[in-house]
């Protein structure tokens, strides 16, 4: 599995488009979160992005961090759909960007099809929705203000609802842009959902004159990432110790495991699965001042 270059986890670009190339740029500042449980390692990119203030870190020498590890596991294989590339950002020491996939449509190889993971907190799903809104219109104007993107449209934001199996649902955020790239007017429907402490950013992109691929394959391609995908994290989970203390016998312990990974966080033992033929298996493994906790909301 390659890895790719030239991506940005924020503006969610990486085009690999026949006549286009895009010069892009990564902002690998995650904004300190409201509510709860946020990113406390903030870092300023090469080209001056502006930086919340972090939180207090994690001390620790008296508590696991919020989050010490992440497992991010994603089929090869989706409905009309095939993994082709990854990137993890922690193997560049940009652990806050996440990872991003790209997946090729068997039916629509003139759609690029980009993903992106990256860490967001615990608050409000309504709330954080909001904010990773907000985050990718800031990301998008700085790249204007840099001319790596010119004439930029926006269309209607608007909510999505993805549709996924056994009748469940995901409320999410859509954003359509129309925009020159060099040579090419680009035309890009973006999703953003908050799930498990993380955004997911789906892009699917292409010119101007495909547009009704986009339309056509989005909410299959959406429903099957989302079914398809899980977010698995170890630690504290934001709790207090005593809430995670105590004795267990290995049935409660099984059951407990279970239902703490179905929220997407535990406080037990986990035992990622493999990486094999069907699935890739992205660790991020953060150290004690990457997460703190807030124990009062914030402004």
């Amino acid at each position: 599995m390659r890895h790719m270059d030239g991506y940005s986890a924020r503006t969610g670009f990486a085009f690999g488009l026949a006549g286009v190339g895009v010069a892009m740029w990564r902002w690998s500042v995650i904004p300190v979160l409201a509510l709860g449980i946020a990113l406390a390692s903030v870092r300023v990119s090469a080209q001056g992005a502006p930086a919340a203030p972090p939180l207090a870190p994690v001390d620790a020498q008296t508590h696991r961090g919020v989050v010490d590890d992440t497992w991010i596991i994603a089929p090869r294989r989706l409905a009309d759909a095939t993994l082709q590339a990854v990137k993890n950002y922690a193997d560049e020491g940009d652990i806050a960007a996440g990872v991003s996939l790209r997946y090729g449509m068997d039916n629509a190889d003139w759609v690029v099809a980009d993903v992106f993971i990256y860490p967001a907190g615990q608050g409000d799903e309504q709330k954080m929705l909001a904010q990773a809104v907000q985050d990718f219109r800031e990301s998008v104007a700085f790249a204007e203000r840099q001319e790596i993107y010119r004439n930029v449209w926006w269309g209607d934001e608007a909510p999505y609802t993805a549709k996924l199996s056994g009748g469940r649902k995901q409320a999410g955020r859509f954003l359509p842009i129309v925009f020159d790239a060099q040579s090419d007017m680009l035309t890009s429907r973006t999703y953003l959902f908050y799930r498990k402490m993380y955004f997911v950013k789906v892009r699917l992109s292409t010119t101007v004159d495909g547009v009704d691929s986009l339309i056509e394959n989005a909410d299959r391609f959406i429903a099957s990432l989302l079914d398809g995908i899980d977010i698995i994290s170890a630690g504290n989970c934001g709790r207090a110790p005593d809430e995670v203390a105590g004795p267990h016998t290995a049935k409660t312990m099984a059951l407990a495991l279970k239902r703490e990974v179905a929220t997407g966080c535990t406080t037990l033992p986990y035992n990622p699965p493999l990486e094999d033929d069907n699935r890739t298996v992205l660790h991020l493994q953060f150290g004690p001042d990457d997460w703190g906790a807030s124990a009062h909301p914030t402004n």
